[in-house]
């Protein structure tokens, strides 16, 4: 068993994880205790049965009392972790508006990186938090209902496949870290990535949310940029909201404050490059 603390969230996680533990680790530093703990999130790994235990070894995650995962492989159990903390995380936490995004800060400034997998939002906010600017989340933008700041929390990039060798070769700083690739998931090749230290992440403040980006990533098109009108931002952003239907009119209220005060654009690239001036003028 260990505790893992997130920051924000603590997760205590039973069973075998010999197998992901160094990983764990290293992608944790300073933050696993391997006594007992209280935590917000329990996460369990099961063996799925005695016979496939000999033969073809699953096991499963039951999280909190439920099982939202199919049996996998023990092989796949890194990012299996990851995801059910996420789940964790956009199913019982209702005291923040939680919105499915990328989130990356400069200048004490937050841009937002909503959009569909396959977007390019996690290779360019790993790829930014590599560089200069701090990963607040690579799942969720995690905003308080009152100030409508967003929140940071210590955790990995996910990165798929291609992503993986584009990020590679920008994890050399010490306080960098990037997981063994984990073949063939259903979300294909996945490998994570530590972009700061425990102590870097430790002096990291609520920012204010200064520009929402929907991204668009693909090869074959140029570059090309524009603001949205405010309502469609608007409108865009719910419908990546994880509770915002039980958040309510708080969180519209929120939105409609940061959506007012932020730059909203959409934006189609093909190479890092021709975004990277953009995202910082951004936060001038």
């Amino acid at each position: 068993m260990i505790s893992l603390n997130s920051g924000q969230y603590t997760y205590r996680i039973r069973g075998d994880i010999e197998s992901v533990e160094e990983q764990l680790t290293r992608l944790y530093p300073d933050s696993l205790n391997h006594e007992f703990a209280v935590a917000d999130f329990d996460i369990e790994i099961q063996q799925t049965s005695l016979l496939r235990t000999l033969l073809r070894p699953q096991v499963t995650l039951n999280i909190e009392g439920h099982k939202p995962f199919n049996p996998i492989h023990p092989s796949k159990l890194l990012p299996s972790i990851e995801w059910a903390m996420n789940w964790c995380v956009s199913a019982y936490d209702h005291t923040k508006l939680l919105i499915h995004c990328s989130v990356a800060v400069n200048n004490g400034k937050a841009i937002l990186f909503p959009g569909k997998s396959g977007s390019g939002k996690s290779t360019l906010s790993a790829y930014l938090g590599l560089n200069g600017w701090h990963l607040y989340s690579d799942e969720m933008a995690i905003i308080n209902l009152d100030t409508g700041y967003v929140e940071a929390v210590f955790r990995p990039a996910s990165l798929k496949n291609e992503s993986i060798e584009i990020i590679k070769p920008f994890v050399q700083a010490s306080e960098h870290y990037m997981s063994c690739t984990t073949k063939g998931t259903h979300k294909g090749d996945i490998a994570h990535v530590r972009t700061m230290s425990k102590d870097v992440y430790d002096t990291l403040e609520p920012c204010k949310i200064a520009a929402v980006l929907f991204l668009n990533f693909d090869k074959k098109q140029r570059f090309n940029a524009y603001e949205i009108d405010k309502s469609i931002g608007l409108a865009k952003v719910i419908s990546n909201g994880f509770n915002y239907s039980v958040t309510g009119e708080a969180a519209f209220s929120i939105l409609v404050s940061i959506v007012n005060q932020a730059t909203i654009l959409e934006v189609s690239y093909s190479e890092m490059a021709d975004i990277k001036e953009l995202i910082a003028e951004l936060v001038l």
